[in-house]
């Protein structure tokens, strides 16, 4: 998706219209145009590089943007990573070397996962901050540096400071501006928005695979689900629906079976009973005998239900519920004129979840 701010147009990496991704790219907007330190906080996987890209593209910057994962590179190797080097500084330094800051230079400068940043890296880093000039490993020379710094961690780095494990100086010049990335958890309704940019990418990618199709069906399923790995587990979930599916369309067992039955099931009935509990009841006002009574079926009296147990016959619970079940799903959706979002509030459920009852009980015509 493209965007213009500030007259700058650019194509925008983040999908999503949720109401968590339209207060996260806000925030980014806000702080884009101001030279100011940026940490983005968030779980594994949520897409926390996407907040630099924004912040440099949107911001007009010239420079690149020069990614480093602090955790991914060796302690020993990450100071010459960072700072560069010159030759001989030690033994498998052949030649002059300029570091990753120098290269940020009038760009931007993420730092991934700076939590795991050794603490003596720590303090040079600060003073780079601060002064911006840096010294190679290997040199007295400070080399001035125009860069713009936006880091990123899982971690919670007040923790850190109070374990010893991060300085306090640092983590208050980083966090200027602190931008929130919502898990997907948080942001399910964008699932079918990240399904096709995903597919889009399958697509154009080299791994040969073709994007696996789903039923509405099934895109309701993946909206049940926590995805406690956030938006790079569904990246990795696709790719296997695609390898398994081959060409075919995928249902909502088939996500079941995909995802190891993790998705919790037992949800959507305990909701649907808050939901029953908080209708009106009718006891009051209905005789037990006439139809109508039957026909509400929220709230049967303690002596009816001694009466249907012990006539003699099996009783199917599960028949009952999903019988009430299907008959409250049903009404409310007349009540709403078919609009699911409406119906969803009044029941209490989850859009996603209502949907899957709609297709359950099929009720798709209504």
């Amino acid at each position: 998706m493209s965007a213009v701010f500030k007259n700058i147009k650019f194509i925008n990496p983040i999908v999503g219209s949720s109401p968590a991704i339209k207060q996260m790219q806000s925030d980014l907007l806000d702080c884009a145009p101001y030279n100011v330190n940026v940490l983005a906080t968030g779980p594994t996987g949520a897409g926390k590089e996407l907040v630099a890209q924004v912040i440099h593209l949107a911001s007009g910057r010239k420079g690149p943007l020069v990614s480093v994962n602090c955790a991914a590179i060796p302690k020993d190797l990450l100071e010459a990573e960072l700072f560069g080097h010159e030759k001989g500084a030690f033994t498998d330094a052949i030649s002059r070397r300029v570091g990753r800051i120098e290269q940020a230079e009038g760009g931007t400068l993420f730092l991934d996962e700076i939590g795991d940043m050794p603490l003596d890296l720590q303090a040079k880093l600060l003073r780079i901050i601060e002064a911006r000039v840096v010294t190679r490993v290997g040199s007295n020379t400070e080399t001035p540096v125009d860069f713009r710094l936006v880091c990123a961690t899982h971690q919670d780095l007040e923790a850190k400071v109070a374990l010893g494990q991060f300085r306090e100086d640092l983590m208050y010049r980083l966090s200027v501006f602190v931008v929130r990335v919502p898990s997907l958890k948080e942001r399910l309704q964008d699932i079918p928005e990240l399904v096709e940019k995903i597919s889009q990418q399958m697509e154009t990618g080299d791994t040969g695979l073709v994007p696996p199709r789903f039923e509405l069906c099934a895109q309701a399923e993946l909206m049940r689900y926590d995805w406690p790995g956030n938006v790079r587990e569904l990246k990795n979930f696709l790719q296997r629906a695609a390898v398994l599916s081959r060409g075919e369309p995928v249902e909502h067992l088939d996500i079941r079976r995909l995802l190891n039955g993790k998705i919790k099931v037992a949800e959507e009935q305990e909701t649907l009973w808050d939901a029953i509990e908080a209708l009106p009841k009718h006891e009051d006002s209905l005789d037990p005998e006439t139809p109508d009574y039957e026909a509400t079926g929220l709230s049967l009296s303690h002596e009816r239900i001694r009466e249907t147990l012990g006539a003699g016959q099996i009783f199917s619970l599960k028949e009952h519920l999903e019988k009430h079940e299907s008959d409250i799903v049903k009404i409310a959706l007349e009540m709403c004129g078919g609009n699911t979002a409406e119906a969803a509030k009044l029941m209490a459920l989850k859009r996603t979840t209502l949907i899957a009852k709609i297709h359950k009980y099929n009720l798709v015509d209504l």
